[in-house]
């Protein structure tokens, strides 16, 4: 039956079963190096948890993170995503970055592109660097930029240097794979949301279509600002018809990610600038923290990580349950379903059952 439960026992013995099977989860770490940013962005998870500009990390901490997770493992991260605040106001960026390629872990940075300079994107893009920036409307609409402005809920110049960081990328050459642009859909951008892919889409850059993560309860607060599943369906079948008239590859309508699931569902952590580790992001849970006697095991052991590891289509709840996708989506932002307090709720935020 869809919701069952699975016991304290039962989930031991389960994941005492996992580990001899599969060894360890951890393969992506996530790291938030500062917590400063220009921007305050509405629907952003460090602007709702009053968060930003409360410190960042040192170098020596940022590598202590890797240092754990390398001791925990065994050998070090495949990849590790750079997150704030706005990591290009993190002085030691480059030294990080560095750190990262020597031990042959794949750097990934997640920007606003404010402070972007030619200097600094052509040193990334000359050591290949993957670089995700943010975008929420056509930036050749000039029309659109006090809209872009809004949703960043920052002045004008700020959405036109936004819009400028991108030229700055594409001018050293950065284009698809290596750059992509995310957009995060809420009701102020979502009649937006066709022309801002059709721009990626006719200028070679990569696409990242996100919907609002909670990691707390969903109530009016969210949905005055994030769009309903119906909603989200309808831009949906815009971007399906348009890559059809077009002659683009059909996509997969996979969530949270629109066309795409999300990666680190138990195969990541993520280490904030206060040495908490968190499942995620989106997540409000601390599993443990950096100073801890084997944080990463201790994380690894706690019972958000055991069930999102023994989640399966027959223990979870609709619409999750019915669904074909289950084992291309694992049942979306299980941060955001945590959030409603069960852990093996089914995804609500999904467009799929009203395509």
């Amino acid at each position: 039956m869809p919701g069952n439960r699975i016991t304290k026992k039962r989930l031991d013995d389960r994941y005492a079963d996992y580990q001899r099977k599969f060894t360890f989860g951890l393969h992506y770490g996530i790291i938030e190096v500062t917590s400063y940013c220009q921007l305050r962005c509405p629907g952003c998870y460090m602007v709702s948890r009053h968060n930003l500009n409360q410190g960042e990390m040192t170098l020596e901490q940022s590598i202590y993170v890797l240092d754990l997770c390398r001791d925990y493992l065994g050998k070090e991260l495949e990849t590790m995503d750079i997150l704030g605040g706005e990591p290009l106001l993190w002085p030691h960026l480059k030294s990080f970055i560095e750190a990262l390629l020597q031990r042959g872990i794949k750097p990934w940075i997640f920007t606003n592109m404010i402070a972007i300079t030619p200097e600094l994107a052509a040193w990334l893009y000359e050591r290949q660097i993957n670089v995700t920036g943010k975008l929420n409307i056509n930036p050749d609409d000039r029309d659109l930029f006090p809209l872009q402005a809004r949703l960043i809920r920052g002045k004008l110049e700020q959405a036109e240097q936004l819009i400028a960081g991108i030229k700055v990328f594409m001018n050293v050459g950065y284009r698809s794979p290596l750059f992509r642009l995310q957009n995060l859909i809420r009701k102020q951008n979502l009649q937006q949301v066709l022309g801002y892919y059709q721009w990626c889409r006719q200028n070679n850059i990569g696409f990242d279509l996100e919907l609002m993560g909670c990691g707390e309860k969903i109530d009016e607060k969210y949905w005055k600002i994030a769009p309903t599943p119906q909603q989200l369906a309808e831009i949906v079948r815009n971007i399906l018809n348009f890559n059809e008239e077009n002659n683009f590859e059909k996509l997969e309508v996979v969530s949270p990610h629109i066309f795409g699931s999300c990666p680190f569902f138990d195969k990541g952590l993520y280490f904030a600038v206060d040495g908490h580790i968190r499942a995620c992001s989106n997540s409000l849970k601390v599993l443990a923290h950096i100073n801890d006697v084997d944080p990463i095991k201790k994380a690894y052991n706690s019972d958000l990580i055991r069930h999102r590891q023994w989640l399966s289509r027959d223990s979870v709840g609709e619409p999750c349950h019915s669904c074909q996708k289950w084992e291309k989506c694992f049942g979306g932002c299980r941060a955001t379903v945590e959030g409603l307090g069960d852990p093996y709720g089914g995804y609500q935020l999904c467009p799929v059952p009203y395509l």
